[in-house]
């Protein structure tokens, strides 16, 4: 029997298969939530608010608060609370939030939590009350203006916020999975994902633009919010071309018969990241990776699926880091830049191997594309300007404090 499994494993025709039957399985439950939230919204005659009518509606929401607590503020003069548990790219949100005045952290997997662990529900209350005397600390050091969490019902409960809003703090909770993973299943009586925690949150954070009718479903305002970076990791560095093409992300799904069909095709593809040859790497040296690169590949696949898509982090890095991006077709990245100008896309593979050649032959555009996402990328999708306009919104920072 064991053998039979670790021969199941090696078989790329039941890996192929498998990994269809998980997309099939997963785009099938995407688009069941989507018809509900969808379904209930009209049926209950709710509308997703957004641009200016969602700023009143948080500013009406936070009215009483901002008064006791002076607001607008001057860039500095905040506190913020951080909640988070660090699994790798999270440990940049204290020197990210920074700019904006005091920030007291607490991250509970260094605290001796973990919401990975087999008893982790036995321990989530004790979690949520160590979360709270971390607060109400940071309290007596100096009120909270704004709580910013990367939270769910999963590790957090409703009732903590509440607290918490009842202290005078304003909430903010950002989420970047909602698309695959909202409401989720039911864990320990509510759901594991920001839905459960939803109408306790004064402004809710989702890189999905259609969540926002989801989570006003329950009773929460949102707003579009994409990944950010951090320029002073993810910059250019002046080195020489070493690869025509580079991948830096897992190896799974179908990235690897895609990679596959491309090299096939003469296409040099070096890849790096958990399942390649090279292995994972770490963020300096992703940066260093995409200055060696001509080109830098993405997908914008989630999970098993070529047809759900959504945005990534490497959306944002790699032209931070002056990387020309080529990256699966996504409408949602025409929210954030001009596509064929700061950004390029293919819709498959016979396209990604056209679109390739073409930029290996015109240095002149490959240049003009890299400088042009690197200049959206400081303009609009650093960490600093990415906060300064959530804090805005809320009416915490004054609208002229500087994003820089």
């Amino acid at each position: 029997m064991q053998v039979l499994k670790v021969y199941l494993k090696r078989s790329s025709i039941v890996t192929e298969l498998n990994a269809f039957l998980k997309a099939k399985a997963q785009e099938h439950a995407v688009r069941k939530s989507q018809r509900y939230y969808r379904a209930r919204a009209k049926q209950e005659g709710i509308i997703a608010t957004k641009g200016t009518s969602l700023d009143l509606a948080v500013r009406k929401r936070l009215a009483e608060r901002a008064a006791r607590l002076g607001w607008p503020r001057n860039k500095g003069a905040l506190h913020l609370f951080l909640a988070f548990g660090a699994k790798n790219w999270e440990v940049i949100l204290p020197k990210a939030l920074s700019p904006f005045g005091r920030v007291s952290v607490f991250e509970w997997r260094s605290r001796g939590f973990d919401d990975t662990g087999p008893d982790w529900l036995t321990r989530r209350t004790e979690m949520n009350e160590a979360m709270l005397e971390a607060f109400e600390e940071a309290c007596r050091i100096k009120p909270v203006d704004v709580v910013i969490g990367y939270l769910s019902g999963h590790n957090t409960a409703p009732e903590t916020l509440s607290k918490m809003v009842n202290a005078g703090a304003a909430v903010v909770n950002f989420s970047f999975d909602d698309k695959p993973y909202f409401p989720g299943p039911m864990v320990g009586g509510r759901y594991a994902s920001p839905a459960a925690i939803a109408h306790m949150v004064d402004l809710n954070l989702t890189s999905d633009p259609e969540a926002i009718v989801k989570y006003a479903v329950h009773g929460g305002l949102a707003m579009f919010h994409p990944e950010a970076a951090d320029p002073g990791v993810h910059q250019p560095y002046d080195q020489s071309f070493e690869y025509d093409v580079s991948f830096v992300g897992a190896r799974y799904g179908w990235r690897p018969w895609f990679i596959g069909a491309l090299q096939k095709k003469g296409i040099n593809v070096e890849c790096f990241g958990e399942g390649w040859s090279n292995g994972p790497v770490e963020l300096e040296e992703m940066a260093r990776i995409y200055s060696r690169s001509r080109i830098s590949l993405g997908f914008a696949g989630i999970g098993h699926s070529y047809k759900l898509v959504c945005l990534k982090g490497r959306d944002i890095e790699v032209p931070m880091s002056g990387g020309l991006y080529l990256t699966q077709h996504n409408a949602e990245l025409s929210l954030i830049y001009r596509v064929g100008k700061e950004i390029v896309t293919y819709h498959d593979v016979h396209d990604c191997e056209h679109t390739i050649r073409h930029l290996l032959r015109d240095g002149t555009r490959a240049r003009a594309i890299r400088r042009a996402g690197r200049e959206r990328c400081l303009r609009e999708h650093t960490y600093v300007a990415r906060w300064a306009n959530v804090l805005t919104v809320l009416g915490a920072l004054k609208p002229d404090a500087s994003n820089t």
